[in-house]
């Protein structure tokens, strides 16, 4: 059922499906089968295996869930980590006068 395939780039798809692939390597890094996943994350085998495929309706509570069932949850507070947004700084340096700007110097540019 891929529903949801259209809604999504195809870099996107991409992505999905190489989360998908290493949570998987990282349940079997850790020795566990896909039973005892399924059983800490409260989710069945067959959502298991849309996650690992990279379906895109699988939800970001299974995500969670089996990433807490990994002891992998921490890992997705990094998305769209502030301190790692870049652009985001670079954009939010540029916004502001240059008497209050040149006094930062992180190495990011901000001349676009």
């Amino acid at each position: 059922m891929q529903r949801h395939k259209g809604l999504l780039s195809s870099r996107a798809t991409e992505l999905l499906t190489e989360v998908g692939s290493n949570i998987d390597l990282a349940r079997t890094r850790r020795r566990l089968t896909v039973k005892t996943v399924c059983s800490r994350a409260g989710i069945t085998a067959q959502t298991y295996k849309r996650l690992v495929e990279g379906e895109a309706g699988v939800t970001l509570a299974v995500f969670l869930g089996v990433l807490s069932a990994l002891d992998l949850e921490e890992d997705f507070a990094t998305v769209a980590f502030p301190a790692l947004d870049k652009v985001g700084i670079s954009l939010e340096r540029a916004a502001k006068p240059a008497r209050i700007r040149n006094g930062e110097d992180d190495g990011l540019e901000v001349d676009f």
